[in-house]
């Protein structure tokens, strides 16, 4: 994986101002995440000016600070959901507040979730509160083999949710490129690498390109858009999941040196060891075990398992109501991977360090590690049993609020008892 550096926007998120002075969690089960895996019990973790600047078993405990005692229940890092539309669709079966994707040929690599994204979708607090504190929102390639560009946020509302633009182009291969190519795979396959080699000519001379012929060719700006993915510069994600695409995927990724991360992989794991040695990141949804169509016919809930045994990057998406406004039941998709094998510890990380990792921000992101971003959740419970909640969450070590419109709904209608108001007007 190429290396992204996040100085600037690390330094300069803006999602909130940092906790003043410290804060220190103590008496916590410790999830490191970390590759050894490691589960400190009775730990303690001291937060200041938005970082971890201190955590482990014997950690002295800064005076003046503030003490939260976690009461012996897991503390984890902020969950990380590694493909979404969070902020692009804020009603799904309503075309004016669904941006999330585009039929229009003419332009789609060249899209940019930032211009449709909206930083005051109520879906960021709803997630907010089921632990989750980053994501990746991206467009959808729909009817088109390229979607454009995605963006990793925090989970805060306003304009400085956005930790770092444009860092990844979504694209789609196997049944979807063959509809959208004429209903032939190997159309699909060619179509894609001319994209890719329609960018590979912008990038080398964009005015020369500006002035050829543009037909049966990308345009300037999808040319523009595809060109850092093409040239391995920015990841290219890519929606395929039959065991013979990827392994042409993989080839490809070879032959243009691209910064590859498969999308779906149903019968990846058929793969494992291919995909592994190609260090090569998949992102899974571990619950999907139905042949919904002829290219997940090997469909299985320990692919995770069986891909993580091999030593695959692997990060949890849910692609059906769980990609946007349920994403924060992601614990839920790792819970069933470790109940259809895969280690709790993998599981963890699949939903912190593994999509870090695969947007270059494991620097910041991902563990419980002094100098890193006090992304920090303590919960009530193991995190991936369905009865389980947050009890705090910290984004940059500042305590956000758990309430979102689904618990304001649960207060105002405790009381259905008659009023001389209407239940909608009697909490106000």
């Amino acid at each position: 994986m190429l290396k992204r550096t996040l100085i600037a926007s690390l330094l300069l998120t803006g999602t909130a101002l940092a906790q003043e002075g410290p804060l220190v969690i103590t008496n916590a089960e410790l999830h490191m995440t970390s590759e050894d895996g490691d589960v400190i019990e009775n730990g303690q973790l001291v937060m200041r000016g938005g970082r971890i600047v201190a955590v482990g078993a014997n950690v002295s405990q800064p005076s003046g600070a503030t003490v939260i005692d976690a009461g012996g229940m897991p503390v984890t890092p902020g969950f990380f959901v590694p493909m979404s539309g969070i902020g692009l669709t804020e009603i799904g079966a309503v075309q004016e507040a669904n941006d999330a994707s585009t039929d229009n040929e003419a332009l789609s690599a060249a899209l940019d979730a930032r211009d449709g994204y909206n930083e005051d979708t109520s879906v960021i607090d709803v997630t907010r509160a089921g632990g989750i504190t980053r994501a990746y929102v991206t467009p959808d390639a729909g009817g088109t083999l390229f979607g454009g560009c995605g963006m990793v946020i925090a989970m805060e509302r306003g304009p400085g949710s956005i930790m770092e633009g444009c860092i990844g182009q979504v694209a789609t291969l196997g049944e979807g490129a063959a509809r959208s190519a004429g209903g032939s795979r190997q159309a699909g396959i060619a179509m894609f690498r001319r994209a890719l080699e329609d960018a590979l000519l912008y990038d080398e001379d964009p005015e020369a390109y500006a002035r050829s012929d543009h037909h049966n060719r990308l345009s300037v700006e999808d040319a523009r858009g595809l060109a850092p993915a093409a040239t391995g510069e920015q990841l290219l994600l890519v929606d395929v999941n039959g065991a013979s695409d990827i392994r042409r995927v993989l080839s490809m990724k070879d032959e243009y040196e691209l910064d590859l991360v498969i999308v779906g992989g149903a019968e990846a794991y058929r793969l494992a060891e291919d995909v592994a040695d190609a260090d090569v990141p998949v992102i899974i949804n571990p619950i999907a075990n139905l042949p919904s169509n002829f290219e997940r016919m090997g469909s299985t809930m320990e692919a995770a398992s069986r891909l993580a045994d091999a030593d695959v990057t692997v990060a949890f998406y849910d692609t059906g109501t769980g990609y946007t406004h349920n994403a924060r039941l992601l614990p839920q998709l790792a819970g069933n991977a470790v109940a259809s094998g895969m280690d709790h510890a993998e599981a963890m990380r699949a939903v912190t360090l593994g999509p870090a990792t695969i947007f270059g921000v494991e620097d910041a992101l991902g563990t419980l590690e002094r100098g890193k971003l006090g992304d920090v959740v303590i919960w009530d419970g193991d995190p991936f049993e369905v009865t389980s909640r947050p009890l705090h969450v910290f984004i940059e070590g500042e305590e956000k609020s758990l309430e979102n419109r689904q618990s304001k709904l649960a207060e105002r209608y405790k009381d259905l008892g008659r009023g001389d108001r209407p239940f909608q007007y009697r909490n106000r």
